[in-house]
């Protein structure tokens, strides 16, 4: 997997290819469909059997619709939440950061995320997933490519 992206928002414009459309070269075959999702000058494109697009863009949708809450605003991991006892509570919604204080990643002074789930700092995650901890935490979800 590349570590480099091409971001398009979800406001931004899209366009269903049929085959035979020449876009940079790239050519929609015979039996494929694409989807392009354009970025200003340039744009991303998924394609393949029209059942397999139409599939696997289900499958994304029922991804984010299942995702947990999403946080809204930067937030670490207070320094005095211990990853070896702390144990998940049901999260129906997002919940605000709490008063800024210690952070695990060694920050003095840093929004506290009210749950590790909604933490955005990269540094408290990789310790706290470097304590031996009852749940580990990541930025991403995989969303495994169907079968």
């Amino acid at each position: 997997m590349s570590e480099r992206l091409e971001w398009a928002h979800a406001s931004s414009g899209a366009e269903l290819l049929f085959p035979g459309e020449d876009i940079d070269g790239a050519v929609v075959e015979p039996g494929e469909i694409a989807v392009a999702v354009w970025t200003g000058s340039n744009g991303i494109a998924l394609h393949g059997p029209r059942e397999a697009v139409r599939d696997r863009l289900l499958q994304l949708a029922l991804a984010v619709h299942e995702a947990p809450p999403v946080p809204f605003a930067d937030a670490c991991i207070p320094e005095r939440t211990d990853p070896r006892r702390w144990r998940p509570a049901p999260l129906p919604r997002p919940l605000a950061p709490n008063p800024a204080g210690p952070a695990l990643c060694g920050g003095a002074d840093r929004p506290a995320a009210a749950d590790p789930r909604l933490a955005t700092c990269p540094d408290c995650i990789e310790r706290w997933n470097n304590d031996a901890p009852l749940t580990r935490l990541s930025l991403t979800h995989a969303v495994p490519a169907p079968s």
